[in-house]
Parts: C-alpha cells; structure tokens; sequence
C-alpha cells in the first residue's frame, strides 16, 4: 500500500473514532435518538429538558457531537438550533457495518 492510501485511511479512521466516541454516551445516544425523530430543527433548550440535563451539560455535550460532525447546530441570538447529521451517522456505522451508502 502506498503512504498515500495509509494516511487516507488512517484520517477515515480517526473521523470514525470521532463518532464512535461520540455515541459511547447515553447521554448523547438520546440527544441522537431524539434529534433522530425530528423532522425540523430543535432548540438546545428543548433538547436539555427533553433529555433531563442541564444547559451546561448539554454545551459539553454539543461540543463533542458537533466536532464528530453528528449535529448540525446555528446560533440565532440567545438560541441554539439543532438538527442530525443523517449522512454522517449512516456513513460511520455504514462503514464499520459494510454497507456503506453509496455516492448515487
């Protein structure tokens, strides 16, 4: 394999530890689930009350699921609005099941 190859795959990987990571939460795995149900944006108030944790939190927990680009999140004003990232979450556990979707 060429040098090129490994540092492309060793980048996938670590993208894909990024999201494993992220999902290893309880926490996150219902911030997931309940973003997963929605079918336009929630606020981060919203979200934080659904899931029983505080704002804060919910702030540690955002940073985590933004940087494994699991969350789509905007700011307007005071307010955070949050959707899923479909297409990343299908990627990473496509990719480890061997059913990635494909570009077509």
């Amino acid at each position: 394999m060429s040098n090129r190859l490994n540092e492309t795959t060793a980048s996938s990987v670590e993208e894909r530890a990024l999201v494993f990571k992220a999902i290893g939460d309880p926490t996150r795995v219902r911030i997931i689930e309940l973003l997963r149900a929605q079918s336009e944006e929630i606020t981060g108030t919203e979200i934080a009350e659904h899931v029983g944790v505080s704002l804060a939190l919910l702030c540690h927990h955002s940073s985590v699921l933004v940087e494994a680009g699991l969350v789509n999140k905007r700011k307007e004003g005071q307010t955070s609005y949050w959707t899923l990232n479909r297409e990343a979450l299908a990627s990473a556990l496509g990719s480890l099941a061997g059913t990635e979707p494909s570009d077509g």
